[in-house]
């Protein structure tokens, strides 16, 4: 033992008996500018709007999906347009409403199952996932990756399609939070990385997806 080590209980003995005379302070009020009341949502459309053009507002691609055959149409023109060979999604009931694992077989795009060989999924072209919430007020989508939805398929594929049904807009972060909770982990995207160099020229995609889509499907 240290030959300081009197002096220093001695010290510490000191300090205790100093904090035990403290009175208790009664806890602070939370000053007015540290409230904030609960968003209260729109009518459904006009959150719809909202949360579409906050998504574009951060380079993101959006589109309103009514029916089968405008997604049929839609998930073509993205094949193509994005030159998408391979993709990788779970097994979602959403999927099978719009009978996207045909629709990819007959764009010619090959899926990759989950839990095949790492290295073709960290390659896949596209990762399509179903989101469990979305913000309108941020542009926000909550993919509870415990849940069943990978948190690769949001992170490594060169382009991220998320699919979204209005029921699942939330009016606030408050409510996401609570719909999560108990999740070991879950994932918030808005959008592509944005990175910057010392010349402030914005680069998207630098880490993760190049490319990010968001479509609400009624």
């Amino acid at each position: 033992m240290s030959k300081d080590s009197p002096a220093r209980e001695e010290i510490l003995a000191k300090v205790r008996s100093a904090l035990k005379s403290c009175p208790a302070s009664p806890a602070s009020p939370l000053p007015d500018s540290a409230r904030f009341a609960d968003r209260t949502a729109d009518v459904p459309e006009k959150e719809i709007d909202l949360f579409l053009n906050e998504i574009a507002r951060l380079s993101g691609n959006t589109r309103k999906i009514k029916g089968s055959d405008e997604f049929a149409s839609a998930l073509e023109e993205l094949v193509k347009a994005e030159g998408i060979k391979t993709a990788a999604l779970t097994d979602n009931p959403l999927y099978r409403r719009y009978c996207v694992f045909d629709l990819l077989a007959r764009f010619g795009v090959n899926n990759i199952p989950l839990n095949g060989d790492q290295r073709r999924l960290a390659d896949c072209d596209l990762g399509i996932t179903v989101a469990d919430a979305g913000l309108p007020e941020t542009g926000t989508s909550l993919l509870r990756t415990t849940q069943g939805e990978p948190d690769f398929l949001s992170l490594l594929t060169r382009v991220h399609l998320v699919l979204l049904t209005p029921e699942a807009l939330l009016a606030d972060m408050h409510q996401a939070f609570v719909l999560a909770k108990g999740d070991r982990h879950f994932v918030l995207v808005s959008g592509c990385s944005r990175t910057a160099d010392i010349e402030k020229v914005l680069t998207l995609g630098v880490h993760g997806p190049k490319s990010f889509h968001v479509w609400v499907c009624s």
